[in-house]
Parts: structure tokens; sequence; C-alpha cells
């Protein structure tokens, strides 16, 4: 006879096994915001401030392209009109900056912190 303990043990790690493969293979878009103006330049901080605690966001990069704020988020759990407005609303009141939802080739990679 089998011990029920060995039995549940091969199980627990039976299950860890298969979901890393479905962590790992999560797959994500990035949105890309176009930043317009003259004091959208300030405004980065804050755009990123307001877009990081969104569930389904995994990355804000506000460096790596003049102009823009990448946003990469697991696919299909939230719209990129939702983090538009999100991104407006963090704008001050008074700036001169306008925020678009750029159609774009940029593709959501492993970033190097990730590798």
């Amino acid at each position: 006879m089998q011990n029920p303990g060995t039995i549940r043990f091969f199980l627990f790690l039976l299950s860890g096994y298969l979901a890393i493969p479905a962590a790992a293979e999560i797959s994500q878009e990035r949105v890309a915001l176009f930043l317009s103006g003259p004091d959208c330049s300030a405004q980065h901080q804050s755009i990123a401030a307001a877009l990081t605690p969104i569930s389904s966001v995994t990355r804000v990069d506000v460096e790596s392209v003049p102009e823009h704020v990448l946003v990469d988020v697991v696919s299909g759990a939230v719209p990129p009109e939702d983090l538009l407005a999100a991104a407006r609303r963090a704008l001050l009141k008074g700036e001169h900056c306008r925020v678009e939802i750029m159609k774009s080739c940029i593709s959501a990679g492993r970033s190097a912190a990730d590798r």
C-alpha cells in the first residue's frame, strides 16, 4: 500500500511543473502612447505613476523612445483606451501636453531585466 502523504507530495510537485509553463507563456502586448506638447517631459513620472498600479500592466517605459510612453500589458486584459484615460487623468492642469494612442509596430519583447 502506498503512503497517502507521498501521493499528495507527488501531486503537489506535478501541479507546480504544470503551472510553470503556463505562467511563462503569458502573452503581452505593447501600447505606445505618443506625447506632444512643450510640457510633456515634465509629465513622465506622473503618467508612469498612474499606469503602473493597473493590474494588467507589467511595465511602463518613459525613457526608451522620446515623446512616448511604452506600456506592456497582458494581452487582452485592458483596452488601450483605458490606459489612455489613466494617462490623461495624470496630466497636471494648465500644462500643455497631449496624449494619444499611437498605432505602431513597437512590440513587447522580454526586457533586459527579465532575461
